[in-house]
């Protein structure tokens, strides 16, 4: 067994089982990253020790100077012998960082058991349009984006935002505060009791309309570069006036 703490190294089996969990196999967006993973080695730990390290090529040293990459994908499995979390960050300069965070167990931090008994898995990259939320079957709603190209899911009860992208099967886990501010943007919304309060957004979120939505996601996309849009939508168009409108009528409501 690899020592842990000994770098450059080979992930463990329970490493490479427990990130390959949240990377389904039959989703092409997935697979490849599998593949991206299974060629790189661990080179160090990542900013925050325990169970962060960061997979390199070869003779590499961990670049630390830069923050972490967005999440590109997470998940929870739950074993007898304790909870863990898993997340993987998008690959930046030839570089994934990844989390597993082992709870519940007497190990020491980010140490994993050698025998895990599995009872079930929690994960946002199985998630399809049409689907219920990952493990408690609570009502996500959907927005299009582009038809049959982006869908944007919001799992209200789980407090997670997703981009669903249906030519590679990658969920892009979507952070709430930035695309809180261009909602606010986009809706003209200046109080701030609910434009500084983003923890409010999953509690309102029936007041919103799919193009407020739709757009906030666009003018978010338009600065943060998550995705590639060949045909965007101006986020200057007569639409936006419309959202303006309505929100006049939105903020009398109790």
């Amino acid at each position: 067994m690899n020592n842990e703490r000994t770098f450059p190294r080979n992930l463990t089996s329970n490493e490479n089982m427990l990130l390959f969990s949240v990377l389904p196999e039959n989703k092409t967006g997935y697979n490849a990253y599998r593949n991206k993973i299974k060629a790189l080695v661990v080179t160090g730990f990542g900013r925050f020790g325990g169970g962060n390290f960061i997979l390199g090529k070869e003779n590499t040293k961990p670049d630390l100077s830069f923050s972490s990459s967005p999440v590109f994908a997470m998940g929870t499995n739950i074993y007898k012998e304790g909870t863990i979390d898993i997340a993987i960050h998008e690959e930046l300069d030839d570089e994934i960082e990844y989390d597993i965070s082992v709870l519940n167990q007497s190990h020491r931090a980010g140490s994993i058991p050698e025998t895990l008994t599995e009872i079930k898995r929690l994960n946002y990259s199985e998630w399809n349009p049409g689907d219920t939320a990952p493990n408690d079957g609570s009502y996500v709603r959907e927005v299009k984006i582009i038809e049959n190209e982006y869908m944007l899911a919001i799992a209200a009860l789980h407090k997670k935002i997703w981009l669903h992208e249906y030519k590679s099967g990658v969920n892009f886990i979507i952070p709430l505060s930035n695309f809180y501010n261009e909602l606010m943007r986009v809706c003209s919304i200046r109080d701030s009791k609910i434009a500084l309060n983003p923890s409010s957004f999953f509690e309102s979120l029936k007041n919103f309309s799919d193009i407020e939505l739709k757009l906030a996601f666009l003018s978010y996309n338009k600065y943060l570069k998550r995705i590639t849009i060949n045909e965007p939508i101006p986020i200057d168009s007569p639409v936006k006036k419309e959202i303006k409108f309505l929100s006049i009528f939105k903020k009398g409501k109790n």
